[in-house]
């Protein structure tokens, strides 16, 4: 399950990101991630990571929102530009393998979702 290592790092960044707020939220409420098809996540997996990995941290009890990014292609052969089927990167027009992939690689969090005191904006 390679979700639990893609899960290490998205809590890391995460934290990161909460830690450098100035003052400090009072909670982290949500991550949301954007993932594209080539990481062939399942998401049920990385819930269950993200509720392991965030335990004792202040991501616990925090929601993991994601969304995951079609493979989209491109034929190098007819021109063709579409949703890749996996695991065959073949053309959906002219059945050609010569693709490239436009979108489905990336993995990165798009947000955070938190708390903070509203006394300390003053």
């Amino acid at each position: 399950m390679h979700e639990f290592s893609i899960c290490q790092r998205i809590i890391e960044a995460a934290l990161e990101e909460y830690a450098a707020l100035d003052p400090v939220p009072l909670r982290l409420k949500s991550v949301r991630v954007i993932s594209g098809g080539m990481h062939q996540i399942v998401p049920d997996y990385l819930q269950t990571a993200y509720e392991c990995l965030s335990r004792e941290t202040p991501a616990e009890g925090s929601r993991l929102n994601l969304v995951v990014e079609p493979v989209i292609g491109l034929c190098n052969s007819c021109g063709w530009q579409g949703w890749i089927q996996q695991p065959v990167f073949q053309c959906g027009s002219c059945e050609a393998l010569d693709i490239e992939i436009l979108q489905g690689r990336e993995l990165y969090i798009d947000g955070l979702e938190i708390e903070i005191d509203e006394h300390e904006r003053d």
